[in-house]
């Protein structure tokens, strides 16, 4: 059972990256990582995450091929989304077709191995997301994973975050008997994605392990100015919710009051908070392209 001073972590809308209370002395302890209570193991992770030792999160790994559960899994996608080395999260790639095996039949397993590589926004995750994306079969799963493919590629939700165009194929029959079918053009939508992938390596001269966010090379000062124009407007909740978790994940910062106990957006809150950050010329200490959490440069 989840810990009450992890209820409500790893929420957008919630505790985010941290402890929704201070934890039980020794928590950090590496004897915990050994234990058969995933609950255990998960806040031994953060502690240690958040003091930047990293190595602990190929735990997240061990605990996505021993446990079936999805709050677990929500967890540790999260918590690789924001933490894990790349190394870590190339492991946990290569065993992803293994890993979906033995559920088939779930049109939803396949959507956290997007979003593990969307979030960690690295370059050489681009291909990887898109061979998952080619396997889906679930419209709305598709619809998700779209998002994240734009969350990656374009500065504000454009034709990518739109998904493929529709034409509709009639059964020819005449009326009242004729029925249209929805085709959704795949193919000619990765061809999209494809080509502005390219575009957006070529122009910003991008290596491998480069962080990619919004069309770009990641920028925490370039992500935060988005964030604030986005809770001033209150325009692309998703992008609200993802921007709170990179800023908060990346400087330790505690941005929880963007949402009150119900979960909704203190927008004037959310833009005070951001301001702030930005007049401090925080963003500065984070090097472009580069991933952190909690200040500590993520070994990549």
């Amino acid at each position: 059972m989840r810990p009450s001073y992890l209820r409500h972590s790893f929420l957008p809308w919630g505790h985010g990256l941290h402890f929704a209370k201070p934890p039980p002395p020794g928590v950090e302890n590496p004897r915990h990582l050994a234990s058969d209570d995933p609950w255990h193991v998960i806040p031994c992770v953060l502690a240690n995450l958040q003091q930047g030792r990293f190595e602990v999160s190929r735990m997240l790994v061990r605990l996505m091929h021993q446990e079936r559960d999805a709050e677990i899994w929500n967890v540790c996608a999260t918590l690789l989304s924001y933490a894990a080395p790349y190394s870590v999260i190339r492991e946990l790639e290569a065993s992803s077709e293994e890993l979906l095996k033995s559920d088939e039949h779930s049109p939803y397993t396949r959507r956290y191995f997007c979003e593990i590589l969307s979030r960690s926004a690295g370059v050489w995750g681009v291909p990887h997301l898109i061979r998952h994306y080619r396997e889906l079969k679930d419209r709305k799963v598709e619809s998700e994973v779209e998002h994240y493919i734009s969350l990656m590629l374009e500065p504000e939700p454009r034709a990518i975050w739109h998904g493929p165009r529709i034409v509709w194929e009639s059964n020819e029959l005449p009326p009242p008997f004729e029925e249209s079918t929805p085709l959704f053009m795949k193919e000619e939508y990765l061809n999209l994605v494809e080509r502005t992938f390219q575009e957006v390596v070529s122009t910003q001269k991008l290596f491998e392990q480069d962080a990619l966010w919004e069309g770009g090379r990641l920028d925490i000062r370039a992500v935060a100015q988005r964030l604030l124009t986005r809770v001033r407007d209150c325009t692309h909740p998703d992008r609200i919710e993802v921007g709170r978790m990179l800023l908060e994940g990346t400087t330790g910062l505690d941005f929880r009051a963007f949402f009150n106990g119900s979960g909704r957006l203190q927008s004037l809150t959310a833009a005070a908070i951001t301001e702030e950050f930005l007049e401090r010329g925080d963003a500065d200490k984070y090097q472009p392209g580069v991933r952190y959490f909690f200040g500590h440069r993520i070994p990549d």
